[in-house]
């Protein structure tokens, strides 16, 4: 399994990048697993459901299924994101994307906020940098916020998925897409 990260402040358009990079992949025929940082929390169930009063009674761990999905929810006050990723996706994914976790070790792609400069500093980790504007020289390959088929090629070559990748099956999936422009972020 390979591991890319995505960081950048909250609505530069991570989760627009990683929503296409899974419609790409998966398209053509990789199997991809997600893990999103939420610093603020989430509810992973409703409040008054049995599973939700069995966690609000303490419990260490509570589970759900259904038809067709299920989720299992951890008490654990800092769990490390690549033994999570270990110990609870499937073995055979081709690919995890974790969206935040800056101080996790792994190959990442900086995704910058529209008030960011684009020449601020890269860590050693960074491979690659997503923005609306031009790039001025981060020293990064820099990709457009709208160019996600240039980013999953450079990503599928920079991590070695391409024998895992048919790209043959992906031709049409994001092309009705490719015209839009991402939503204004914090709108």
């Amino acid at each position: 399994m390979r591991y890319i990260a995505f960081c950048g402040p909250s609505d530069s358009g991570k989760t627009w990048m990683i929503e296409r990079l899974v419609r790409l992949w998966c398209g053509a025929g990789l199997k991809v697993g997600v893990l999103k940082h939420c610093s603020k929390g989430y509810q992973l169930d409703r409040e008054g459901k049995d599973s939700a009063r069995c966690w609000g009674a303490g419990a260490a761990v509570v589970g759900v299924i259904g038809p067709q999905e299920w989720a299992v929810r951890h008490r654990e006050p800092s769990a490390d994101p690549l033994k999570v990723i270990e110990q609870s996706f499937p073995r055979d994914l081709d690919v995890a994307i974790l969206e935040g976790f800056r101080e996790v070790v792994v190959p990442r792609v900086r995704v910058f906020g529209d008030s960011e400069p684009l020449d601020t500093l890269l860590d050693a980790g960074t491979i690659a940098c997503v923005s609306r504007a031009q790039s001025s020289g981060s020293g990064a390959p820099f990709f457009a916020l709208t160019d996600e088929e240039g980013l999953s090629d450079f990503l599928i070559r920079r991590l070695d998925l391409g024998g895992h990748f048919h790209p043959a099956r992906s031709g049409a999936v994001l092309r009705h897409e490719r015209a839009s422009q991402p939503p204004a972020m914090g709108a």
